[in-house]
């Protein structure tokens, strides 16, 4: 199996901690490779994760992409974004040419349970595998093409049909879209991923990218807003919210921030324990917003209705406003 990861120096050990999970929960898979697209990764760091990987015997490669903007031939603004995020974009440029599917993760994800499933998910015609995002307003989503009822697709974890990719040569088109948008989205590759693979994308199940904030979502609530979440059974959502496959810390509540409550912080802190970086301390300085932060899922329990007015005035927008310029 075939695993990527995007990282600078900054989310290396969060990526570490990561790719732990992933090993730990993963060893019935016979082999294992793990390719990091890396920019400016200290040697620090690259030694603890070449020991991550040896300790489970897997096979890791780094990939130096610290030149990737030389592939996008005109001005762009990630939005307060990470720049990094847009490599993805590139992965056949980037990986051997005899990978046919790569599993991607971001840096901000526990891997809680098995991906083997992934292996040999039947991709058929599609471009890309995702989960669906649990919330998007359709202006949003009209502003990349897509209506109202049309399902948006959250990035963090992708299973790429690269030999597709090759052939129908989706980095030019990713970029002509991009040049088309003057270089300017507000989720970036998301987005560019989202238009340019519609009607393209199989849907997984939510358990391969379970948001932490879903859990404070009424399952009724669930139905309306992300009828694609495995919602039939109300079993069956219930298991998948107490253990997911594949948590992602999206959002701003993260586990290794001082004074987060996130609802599934014990996975990360289990296997933060276990990594070469337990040393590392956490962040500091933010408990207000933590606290907030809490208050807002609390409420989101009560009034759910809320919680998708303030993501369409505020959450949305944030990285946007406060981006430094």
């Amino acid at each position: 199996m075939d695993i990527i990861y995007v990282s600078d120096n900054a989310f290396a050990k969060y990526m570490g901690v990561s790719m732990l999970s992933l090993f730990d929960n993963n060893q019935d898979i016979e082999e294992m490779t793990v390719y990091i697209l890396a920019k400016e990764i200290s040697p620090e760091n690259i030694l603890r994760l070449r020991k991550t990987a040896h300790k489970y015997h897997r096979r890791i490669r780094f990939i130096d992409i610290a030149e990737f903007e030389k592939k996008i031939p005109f001005s762009f603004d990630t939005s307060g974004y990470n720049p990094i995020v847009l490599s993805r974009l590139f992965l056949c440029s980037y990986l051997p040419d005899g990978i046919d599917r790569i599993l991607y993760l971001d840096c901000d994800i526990i891997v809680n349970g098995s991906v083997k499933e992934l292996e040999t998910v039947p991709l058929g015609k599609n471009l890309i595998a995702a989960v669906p995002e649990l919330y998007m307003p359709p202006e949003k989503k009209a502003l990349i093409g897509l209506e109202k009822e049309e399902t948006y697709y959250n990035a963090g974890v992708l299973l790429a049909n690269l030999t597709l990719w090759r052939e129908e040569k989706t980095e030019e088109i990713f970029m002509e879209y991009y040049r088309k948008m003057e270089g300017r989205l507000l989720y970036n590759d998301q987005d560019i991923l989202n238009h340019c693979c519609k009607g393209r994308i199989r849907t997984l199940s939510h358990t391969y990218n379970l948001s932490p904030n879903l859990f404070y979502f009424p399952g009724y609530y669930i139905k309306k807003l992300q009828p694609a979440y495995d919602t039939a059974s109300a079993k069956e959502y219930k298991r998948i919210l107490a253990s997911p496959a594949i948590i992602h810390y999206m959002g701003d509540e993260r586990p290794w921030i001082a004074g987060n409550r996130n609802r599934y912080r014990k996975q990360y802190e289990y296997y933060f324990r276990r990594s070469l970086w337990r040393e590392e301390p956490q962040v500091r300085g933010q408990r207000l917003y933590m606290f907030c932060y809490h208050m807002l899922n609390i409420i989101t329990l009560i009034c759910p209705g809320f919680r998708l007015l303030f993501s369409r005035l505020i959450g949305i927008n944030k990285n946007k406003w406060f981006s430094k310029k």
